[in-house]
């Protein structure tokens, strides 16, 4: 028997003609005061993908049955607009959650945020620039929302001009062929005829000390974004101070399964799922120790058996 119940399309944004909507997962038992929230950011190359399947999925009904209540936004395609228009959709959300925090019964002082792939990109990006005026955009409510207390981000691009897969056809089968990889959509166009834009879209270039903590997990089989892409951020977040701790899936595909596989749509493995929870309950309320710090590494099999140990530091 579920936990939680299930609230669809809750209007926070308008832009032109499109309806910005988000949907939720909030926990139904006894509660104590109002609760944390987490804003999730789906996956599918900034141009595919939707808010809905988190919330049907069971992928992340980990978080309202520890309490936490859970909102996915959506966020306009790069079909629809090219960036920066997802991140200001992104501060919609996060403005609708704060100025709304007393009806949803969330508490807009314990907002944390997290995506997957292309989601994960833009929770990194808003976590690290809370405060940028550049990239609040106009839509939505007005003022600035609140400032995300932690971040989870799973298997996200970072640095679009570092990235191989993005600007060297020999490692990309789309530019070979000479059709526009996804960054290419999110841009406007080839990421090395776009390099201040896609600066703009950096987070690395918004870290700072003030930076909330980060969970950052990805493989290192990923075949869509490289582990390199990870490194990048986390040591871009350990240089200037902030609180950061990076999993590797040494033989993980980009949905953490074994390199080769396919991702299923179902919940996150286990292990990861209980770590999202203890970071959680770490930063925002502020119940115990986070047991990983700085750089891990896990194999598959131990993140997909439920009483596995919490992976060797390297």
């Amino acid at each position: 028997m579920d936990t939680f119940r299930r609230v669809f399309d809750i209007p926070f944004g308008q832009v032109g003609d499109r309806t910005l909507t988000m949907d939720m997962l909030l926990p139904t038992g006894p509660q104590e005061g109002a609760i944390p929230v987490v804003l999730w950011l789906h996956g599918g190359g900034w141009y595919s993908g939707n808010k809905r399947n988190v919330i049907t999925s069971g992928m992340l009904d980990c978080l309202p049955q520890a309490g936490y209540a859970l909102a996915s936004a959506a966020y306009r395609l790069s079909s629809e607009a090219v960036f920066p228009a997802q991140i200001h959709d992104v501060q919609a959300a996060l403005r609708y959650l704060g100025a709304n925090a007393d009806v949803l019964g969330v508490d807009a002082e314990r907002v944390a945020i997290a995506g997957f792939s292309a989601g994960a990109h833009l929770a990194a990006l808003a976590a690290a620039s809370a405060g940028v005026a550049a990239l609040d955009g106009g839509n939505g409510l007005p003022g600035h929302g609140p400032r995300p207390c932690a971040a989870v981000i799973l298997a996200a691009p970072t640095d679009f001009a570092r990235n191989p897969r993005a600007t060297d056809p020999a490692l990309n089968p789309h530019l070979a062929e000479g059709h526009p990889c996804a960054e290419h959509l999110l841009l406007g166009g080839p990421v090395l005829d776009h390099l201040a834009l896609a600066d703009r879209a950096n987070p690395l270039r918004y870290v700072g000390p003030n930076t909330p903590p980060c969970l950052i997990v990805h493989g290192r089989e990923d075949e869509i974004v490289p582990l390199s892409q990870a490194d990048l951020l986390y040591g871009a977040l350990k240089d200037a101070g902030a609180d950061a701790t990076l999993v590797v899936v040494e033989d993980g595909n980009h949905g953490f399964w074994e390199a080769g596989q396919p991702y299923p749509r179902e919940p996150l493995p286990p292990l990861i799922q209980r770590w999202i929870v203890q970071f959680l309950d770490t930063h925002l309320r502020g119940r115990g120790d986070f047991p990983l710090h700085d750089r891990h590494t896990v194999r598959v099999a131990q993140l997909r058996a439920s009483g596995a140990a919490d992976g060797a530091a390297v």
